[in-house]
């Protein structure tokens, strides 16, 4: 009789950090539409719970500390600048920060549609919260407006990264 081999269990392990839970929301949208489940990789999504660009860092360090994640990334607003003791420390940690841009989550959206950008983040949410379907904390609220579609025709680089991240690109 033959042995049968084990499957091999290396998994990929990837923490994406969001700013808050908006950023978590459309990044499990974005986890839904490209992660394969049997790709072989297992994908953290978590979120700080917003504040300085030191403290969602500093929280991130603080949560991925104790876990061997093989990549750790943070989803991060780009209208505060980051302390470059800041970039740092994340860089030491082994984490890589994705720029939400122009400004915030809501304006890289916003951009993604190509729609006027208001010129602060919170203008950015009051003009791109009303378009989606439900509340903003809800991945389910992105899918109308962000189907596979929209987001694999983007050519924003965070967008491009994170389909990276989230699956394999531009499955046709």
């Amino acid at each position: 009789m033959a042995k049968r081999k084990p499957r091999s269990v290396n998994k990929t392990t990837l923490l994406v950090m969001g700013e808050g839970e908006h950023d978590k929301a459309f990044l499990s949208h974005m986890k839904g539409i490209y992660h394969e489940r049997r790709s072989g990789s297992k994908i953290t999504l978590d979120f700080s719970s917003g504040g300085s660009p030191h403290d969602i860092i500093k929280d991130t360090v603080k949560k991925s500390r104790h876990v061997g994640y093989d990549q750790k990334f943070i989803l991060m607003d780009s209208d505060v600048p980051v302390r470059q003791q800041d970039i740092k420390a994340a860089k030491d940690s082994g984490i890589t920060i994705l720029y939400s841009t122009p400004l915030c989550l809501e304006g890289m959206l916003l951009n993604i549609l190509g729609q006027n950008i208001p010129h602060t983040a919170q203008k950015c949410k009051s003009a791109l919260h009303p378009q989606l379907s439900d509340n903003p904390a809800l991945p389910k609220s992105y899918e109308p407006l962000f189907s596979k579609r929209v987001l694999d025709q983007s050519t924003h680089n965070t967008i491009k990264q994170l389909r990276s991240l989230l699956g394999k690109t531009q499955k046709k």
